[in-house]
């Protein structure tokens, strides 16, 4: 997609656009079964950020964290974005009455994988 992108004439703020709306969504779905490291997925967005810093006028030093800020351009992280997918799906089936069986057999899993004495939502965390 960088590739593709790189030559084209567009502005900032469509490939911002195409980045949050084509690459993002795409690699969501790729992701629905794999949860990958943050390096492994920002090495996968490097490349557009290149190509975004390039149409938009900017250095190729300045950080990434500036890029994020939604007053300058609306660029999502991708990482963040996943991993609350993965949470947003997980809460469903937490939540969901159909699969109560399969959530307490879950948490009992883990729950004797980690040696752990109770759920960790009955754990109290208070001093």
């Amino acid at each position: 997609m960088a590739a593709l992108f790189g030559s084209k004439k567009l502005l900032a703020q469509h490939v911002a656009y195409l980045y949050n709306t084509v690459l993002l969504p795409r690699l969501e779905f790729c992701q629905q079964t794999t949860l990958f490291s943050e390096s492994t997925i920002q090495s996968i967005v490097k490349p557009m950020f290149s190509v975004f810093r390039k149409k938009a006028g900017l250095i190729a030093t300045i950080p990434l964290a500036l890029l994020f800020l939604k007053l300058l351009f609306t660029i999502q992280n991708a990482f963040y974005r996943f991993l609350s997918s993965h949470m947003a799906s997980w809460q469903k089936i937490f939540t969901h009455p159909d699969f109560k069986k399969f959530a307490n057999f879950a948490i009992s899993y883990l729950q004797g994988y980690l040696g752990a004495e109770s759920y960790p939502t009955t754990i109290n965390l208070e001093l």
